[in-house]
């Protein structure tokens, strides 16, 4: 019994490590949802990633974020952000073990932000900026923690740098969301 248990094992032992390998990646395509905390704010972002093989993924990722700018004490205006990043991010740590994952990725951003409403104001000697297109780039983390085979809660936080903003040149966006992969 055991010299025709044998060669069963020698075949599993030689062919698991492809078929690990073959399943470590869970999808070609993934989505998610992600509310996001601002300063003074808040906003909520979409991404959709493309996993061109299991450790490395190019994502592009569209944001709305709200909020205020306070220049002094006296003067607040609201303003909101429209986003594009497109990234790519490659695996800095990970555990199939324990379904964790973490990424770290960056890439150009560009955008446009509205303030005031789109009014020009003047209050206590201070002009509200005009509504403008803005470039830059991005960076980010992301703690992706496996759910499910399809779902996985993602954790990112995103560093965005504009050059020509008026009102915050740097944005950080601290979030939780649900991520979706596509089979």
């Amino acid at each position: 019994m055991k010299k025709h248990l044998l060669p069963f094992l020698i075949l599993f032992a030689v062919l698991f490590p492809p078929i690990n390998k073959a399943s470590a990646q869970r999808s070609v395509f993934s989505f998610g949802v992600t509310p996001h905390y601002k300063v003074n704010g808040y906003g909520v972002s979409a991404n959709f990633n493309y996993h061109h093989n299991p450790t490395d993924y190019f994502q592009l990722l569209l944001i709305a974020a709200f909020s205020e700018e306070q220049p002094n004490s006296t003067v607040k205006f609201p303003f909101e952000d429209y986003l594009a990043n497109f990234g790519y991010f490659t695996t800095v740590l990970t555990s199939r073990r324990k379904g964790i994952s973490i990424f770290f990725g960056g890439g150009p951003s560009a955008g446009y932000e509205i303030y005031n409403d789109g009014i020009i104001d003047t209050s206590f000697g201070i002009q509200t900026p005009e509504s403008t297109f803005v470039y830059g780039a991005f960076a980010s983390f992301e703690i992706d923690i496996f759910l499910t085979e399809a779902f996985s809660m993602v954790i990112p936080t995103t560093g965005i740098y504009h050059f020509n903003s008026e009102a915050e040149k740097m944005k950080l966006l601290l979030g939780v969301g649900i991520r979706c992969y596509l089979n």
